[in-house]
């Protein structure tokens, strides 16, 4: 980050105009590894956009799109450095660095609503996870913003709604979580990169992807599919949207600090409705096509329920074998967030001024930029 002294002169006009402090010029770059048209994309420009605004331009914001600053792999070093001041941070590129984040990331198919869940996990990193933010701190960090991708689906060549139909089915998973459920089914888990899933289809590499529905159209996956089954599959949460370098916000001023927080609030929320917009065209062109969309049966939603409570009492076990001794409390706290968010979501779930309000004053305006990050 850097600090720019203004003019003598032009500082003493700003003085003499108004009592209130002001800001020295700042600037503030950031890092995202998928292009502005993306929803990660996205969700920066308006960061910038508000961040430069509500500073009136005293604060600049470049944002390096398309991992033209730092690779997806490298975002969590970068910023740690210095080389971005925040990122998005994918955790499970550096899994040693975040272990209680991965251990979220494996809760990813409880609760179905993802503004609910993104939410829900920034309150807890920020507010009731100390351990959190101090292995984000071990890494020069602090973390402000949750995420959630939309809900997976099943996309691919014939039904899998039932428990009968999925059985032995080849399956593109994008983690364990995923492997774990295809085999609680009967399924064969397959490990595809997103990037190849069209390809997977295709060739009969796989019988369907556990993929987003906005897939359809971003990555061509109408053309290949001809049924999307509604298994509710949950939804990739194991990033740090917003993760800001220590050194980069000590060096803000409180007013600065306030500022940026107010940017990422509206930021976070811009991506997950970018995301949410992304879903509808998917369905859309799906439709288009002629695609079959399916409900899961009775049977196939059961199994569903059972794997979770399953799988959760199973990753509390993993995780704290792994060092994580509280891992019990952080599920219990998320679960609860969880409930507390889903019905303030709800109602307002395609306001994004009601949602991004919902943000800063549930969470982020909770923080004391006098002392946060300070230590």
């Amino acid at each position: 980050m850097r600090k720019f002294a203004l003019p003598l002169a032009l500082a003493g006009a700003l003085l003499a105009a108004s009592a209130a402090p002001t800001l020295a010029e700042t600037e503030i770059k950031g890092a995202t590894y998928l292009a502005p048209t993306h929803p990660l994309g996205h969700g920066y420009e308006v960061f910038k956009k508000v961040v430069e605004k509500e500073s009136g331009g005293k604060i600049k914001v470049r944002v390096f799109q398309g991992g033209s600053l730092l690779p997806a792999k490298a975002i969590s070093d970068g910023v740690r450095d210095g080389v971005a001041d925040v990122g998005t941070v994918t955790m499970t590129y550096t899994p040693s660095y975040y272990p209680r984040g991965l251990l979220l990331g494996d809760l990813a198919m409880y609760g179905p609503n993802d503004t609910a869940a993104a939410i829900a996990q920034s309150e807890l990193f920020i507010l009731h996870c100390p351990g959190c933010q101090a292995d984000a701190r071990k890494q020069n960090q602090l973390v402000f913003a949750g995420f959630s991708t939309p809900q997976y689906v099943l996309i691919g060549k014939g039904p899998m709604n039932t428990l009968e139909t999925i059985k032995g089915k080849k399956l593109r998973a994008g983690g364990p979580l995923w492997a774990r459920f295809a085999e609680s089914v009967g399924a064969i888990a397959v490990n595809v990169p997103s990037s190849e899933i069209y390809e997977g289809l295709s060739r009969g590499i796989i019988d369907a992807a556990m993929y987003a529905r906005g897939g359809l159209k971003t990555h061509g996956l109408a053309d290949v599919a001809d049924t999307v089954s509604e298994v509710p599959l949950g939804s990739f949460r194991a990033q740090n949207y917003f993760s800001y370098n220590i050194d980069s916000w000590k060096s803000l001023t409180p007013a600065e600090r306030t500022i940026v927080l107010k940017g990422i609030a509206a930021g976070a929320i811009a991506n997950r409705m970018a995301y949410d917009e992304g879903e509808e065209e998917g369905v859309a062109l799906g439709k288009e096509k002629g695609i079959k969309f399916l409900q899961p049966d009775a049977a196939m939603m059961k199994a569903v329920d059972a794997f979770v409570e399953r799988d959760t009492e199973e990753t509390i076990q993993r995780w704290k074998e792994k060092g994580v001794t509280e891992a019990a409390e952080i599920v219990a706290t998320y679960k609860e967030l969880y409930k507390k968010y889903e019905p303030m979501v709800t109602p307002i779930q395609n306001d994004e001024q009601k949602l991004t309000e919902l943000l800063w004053n549930e969470v982020l305006s909770k923080i004391d930029v006098n002392t946060f990050g300070m230590e």
